[in-house]
């Protein structure tokens, strides 16, 4: 059984003699700098008991089976929001704005939404959602309901109904060009669930290509979903517990994502799906800090690679440990800091503005995955 976890305090010390930090047998004091962190551990999650929760949790689960950005196109290389779950009526407007009031949105469930674009360039654009209904005959209505909404959005665009070829027939699709790209949108019912994707780009072709390869590749992996799951725990595996809380609101943060579904918040998302599987990693939790758990502690060393390398730009350098934790690797760049550290097959990972913040975040973290991994 797991031990019960307790809130750390502002700074971890060890007076006695003969103690350890890193496995290193050491003379005291230790004085982990934890700041602000060391109380902020995340309590555990528990179940999803209300309406909203359980729809977060069931759009979680629905991320292990969306299309990876980057298999499109590889030009699509810089993930945007909103990558989100969707839970409610009213954050579906972070996909399709001014579509609450229509009258199917009263049989959505919860859905998933991912956005992609290109980080040099930033001339194409790709987001790209799958929605959840009741069943079969509200996500057709669906269909209708909510491209109609675009069709009749004449302040800022002119959308019309355009064929592109290779789309079922029962789909609608939707195009734009009075602006300086070409804009594509495409609506398809697929059971219960409605697969909408929109694209754009300064020529027509390419958003035509990317709507229907989106279809092409969304429809297996949700053909391929079997019964729901009605477990209701949100972190059966305490995972949370290792991270520092996050009370920023974000619709992605105090949540466990499946291993398809981490991949989703990396560029390369097939790359990263081999590298946790390499590594052995079926869960992830995004808080304040993130935490995983790999097969071993070698595994968990060598998902610490892929971190540090995917953080890695031409402005990126290494950064000092935090005090008393030289485990802990860290790295800077312009743009902000970043400290990963493995205990036992537990990875955690944080990010800072400063070289500081990230620091006292990962201190804290190694404290409550140490009790985690105990």
């Amino acid at each position: 059984m797991r031990k019960s976890l307790v809130v750390l305090a502002a700074a971890v010390t060890c007076v006695l003699a003969g103690c350890s930090v890193d496995g290193n047998p050491t003379r005291g004091p230790i004085e982990l700098q934890t700041g602000k962190y060391g109380s902020m551990q995340s309590a555990p999650a528990g179940d999803a008991t209300s309406d909203v929760a359980w729809a977060k949790l069931r759009g979680a689960r629905l991320a292990d089976h969306l299309i990876f950005a980057h298999d499109l196109d590889p030009v699509l290389d810089d993930g945007k929001l909103p990558t989100q779950a969707l839970a409610t009526v009213a954050n579906t407007q972070t996909v399709l704005p001014d579509t609450d009031r229509l009258p199917v949105m009263k049989d959505f469930q919860y859905g998933f939404t991912v956005s992609s674009g290109n980080e040099t360039k930033n001339d194409t654009g790709l987001n790209h959602a799958v929605y959840v209904f009741t069943d079969a005959a509200t996500a057709s209505a669906a269909v209708g309901q909510l491209s109609g909404s675009m069709l009749k959005d004449r302040e800022y665009s002119k959308y019309e109904r355009a064929r592109v070829p290779g789309m079922p027939a029962e789909s609608v699709t939707v195009h734009d060009g009075s602006h300086d790209k070409h804009t594509v949108a495409a609506f398809t019912a697929v059971g219960p669930r409605m697969i909408y994707t929109w694209a754009d780009a300064p020529n027509r072709s390419w958003p035509e290509r990317i709507v229907k390869a989106a279809y092409d590749q969304q429809k297996p992996l949700l053909d391929s979903i079997g019964r729901e799951s009605d477990d209701r725990r949100i972190d059966p595996d305490n995972l949370l517990a290792g991270t520092v809380s996050d009370d920023s609101g974000s619709p992605l943060t105090g949540s466990v994502y499946g291993q398809r579904a981490t991949a989703l918040f990396y560029s390369d998302q097939s790359a990263a799906l081999t590298a946790l599987k390499k590594a052995g990693i079926e869960q992830f939790a995004w808080n304040g800090t993130q935490a995983y758990k790999a097969a071993t502690p070698e595994q968990a060393n060598g998902w610490i690679d892929f971190l540090a390398h995917d953080f890695t730009d031409e402005t990126s350098r290494k950064a000092a440990s935090p005090q008393d934790l030289n485990v802990a690797r860290c790295m800077s760049r312009d743009d902000r800091s970043a400290c990963f550290v493995a205990v036992g097959p537990y990875v955690g990972e944080a990010y800072g503005d400063d070289l500081k913040d990230a620091q006292e975040k990962i201190s804290a973290q190694y404290g409550f995955l140490t009790k985690l991994n105990g």
